[in-house]
């Protein structure tokens, strides 16, 4: 028996990251399904690739070739192995390979299906889910939120559905986060700066903290706003900033710490100095598995508001509370705060600054002003993501994995 581990890609999010964690960490084979990488992924030496559709076909075309992914990954596994899969197209692969094999195939949920996949790709994706996901051996949520999901509108059976954390390496990013900036932007860190991190997509609401934080600008005009990553959404951020009145940097120039307010920094290396040297991570995120992104703010020292979103916020920064509840005021935790939402239905990218936005505007203000709280927050936070360092979570790994060769 082996283990083997397949995820899209190493674009470098949240599922690409644990795969390649947990390959290293589990000592499994990885594939890949498409040759893509990013900064903080491309280290990873040793994997394979799949070769199921042409290569000239752009990524999301892969949904056609799920046959003949799962034929050649057939291939290349026993029947006493397990494949452990992440994001639903190599989940589908995984699935349809393990007919053709007899391996156990083993599926890890990161987000919630019935929020990300609505409308005309929702009419896709979710009787896919359906279809595939009944036939693992097993199916690992990342948050208590994924997994009620999965069960309250996939009908999966709860019996095949258990929840394991995220992980981080919790040394190694303290490690990076200590290291220094790049040279462009150390005047930038002069000013006070709050930063968030995810990909530029509809579930992480970055409109929502462009209009906070021009709202934060009429208080503190020397403020400065980091995004670290990138998406489809970039191009319309940048439309929204320069509406509410900031000059967005991204990237194809030196950064100016004086005339710039906003600065869309991409995928870094080595994000967690950027986070260790900003005074407050802004994470406004409409919906959500478990952001690791969350997690690692907290590792790197740096105190974090988060929109109370289905799921994930609740269950890292106040787990002692029910997780299925949302908040209508803002909420202190000791390892941060949890905000009321934003409407993930809304139609509201180009809309005035809401109510809402100005709550959380204000919060941010009287935090960034708080010394006091500030440094409390850091070390509760760092504590906190403790909890989540790789050592505890691969333990539970381990254990739910050697269950399936008993």
């Amino acid at each position: 028996m082996s283990l083997k581990i397949l995820v899209n890609s190493l674009s470098g999010g949240g599922a690409e990251l644990q795969a390649a964690q947990l390959a290293r960490d589990l000592k499994a084979e990885l594939f890949i399904l498409d040759k893509s990488f990013s900064a903080r992924t491309s280290s990873v030496a040793d994997f394979k690739i799949l070769e199921g559709k042409p290569s000239f076909l752009p990524s999301k075309a892969g949904l056609l070739f799920i046959k003949r992914y799962a034929k050649e990954l057939a291939a290349k596994v026993n029947k006493n192995d397990i494949v452990l899969s992440f994001m639903p197209k190599s989940n589908f692969v995984n699935a349809a390979a393990s007919e053709l094999s007899g391996h156990k195939a083993v599926l890890g949920e990161i987000t919630q299906p019935s929020r990300e996949y609505s409308g005309i790709r929702g009419k896709i994706m979710q009787p896919l889910i359906k279809k595939y996901y009944r036939k693992a051996a097993l199916i690992i949520a990342n948050s208590k939120g994924n997994a009620l999901d999965l069960k309250k509108n996939f009908d999966i059976n709860p019996e095949k559905i258990k929840v394991i954390y995220n992980s981080c390496d919790i040394s190694a990013i303290r490690n990076a986060a200590n290291a220094p900036l790049p040279k462009e932007y150390e005047k930038v860190f002069e000013k006070t700066v709050i930063i968030t991190a995810g990909r530029l997509t509809k579930a992480k609401g970055q409109w929502h903290l462009l209009k906070i934080f021009a709202e934060i600008k009429k208080e503190l005009p020397e403020a400065k706003l980091i995004i670290l990553g990138d998406g489809n959404l970039k191009r319309k951020l940048r439309t929204l900033a320069a509406k509410l009145g900031l000059n967005a940097h991204d990237g194809r120039k030196m950064p100016n710490a004086e005339k710039d307010d906003v600065f869309f920094a991409g995928f870094q290396k080595n994000p967690f100095c950027f986070l260790r040297k900003a005074k407050i991570f802004i994470f406004p995120s409409l919906w959500e598995g478990l952001p690791n992104a969350v997690i690692e703010a907290l590792a790197a020292g740096i105190p974090v508001m988060a929109a109370d979103c289905a799921s994930g916020p609740r269950e890292i920064l106040a787990p002692e509370t029910d997780f299925s509840m949302r908040t209508e005021k803002p909420e202190e935790h000791t390892a941060g705060m949890l905000l009321p939402p934003f409407d993930a239905n809304a139609d509201d990218f180009y809309m005035p600054v809401s109510d809402l936005e100005k709550t959380w505007a204000a919060e941010a203000v009287k935090l960034l002003k708080d010394e006091k709280t500030l440094i409390a927050s850091k070390v509760a936070g760092m504590l906190r993501a403790a909890d989540f360092d790789s050592g505890k979570q691969i333990l539970l790994w381990k254990n739910e994995l050697s269950k399936l060769t008993r």
